[in-house]
């Protein structure tokens, strides 16, 4: 990985993979599959909104000032994004079909739009304001993003 972007980027496709195994295993009632892929979705997604939160924004905020920008819009959505990770898992555990997919499918169209900001505005932000600081910030990110994390069956 060359650049801020390109990591995150990466990882936001391998979050939507875990919640595209999910729903596949909803979809076909394999719920004991669909609860232990959820739970590595869980932790991605986690682990994501970690490196972000107290690794790449806390840099960002210091290099460019911007404490009320970005990437507080980004945390805020991520408290959302938290709040529906509970309420599905909570519906899958009780296999409550539709729950679950209202969950899902909210969450998904959240982390689309949310996606699309940081991959759009956001990252090349931060490859622009960090580019001194790749060396020692990508392994830090790479590290916390594959913190007991898997890919996807």
């Amino acid at each position: 990985m060359r650049e801020i972007s390109e990591l995150m980027t990466k990882d936001h496709r391998s979050c939507d993979d875990f919640l595209a195994t999910v729903d596949n295993a909803v979809a076909n009632d394999k719920w004991a599959l669909a609860e232990s892929e959820f739970a590595r979705f869980r932790k991605a997604m986690l682990n994501h909104f970690e490196a972000e939160e107290a690794i790449l924004f806390p840099l960002f905020e210091k290099r460019t000032g911007m404490y009320q920008g970005p990437t507080q819009v980004m945390r805020s959505e991520h408290v959302q994004m938290r709040q529906l990770l509970a309420a599905a898992e909570a519906a899958l555990a009780e296999r409550a079909v539709d729950d679950y997919s209202g969950n899902a499918e909210t969450l998904l169209i959240m982390i689309q739009q949310h996606n699309v900001k940081e991959e759009n505005i956001l990252y090349p932000m931060c490859d622009q304001q960090l580019a001194d600081q790749l060396e020692t910030l990508l392994p830090k990110l790479q590290k916390q993003l594959s913190a007991d994390a898997k890919t996807p069956a």
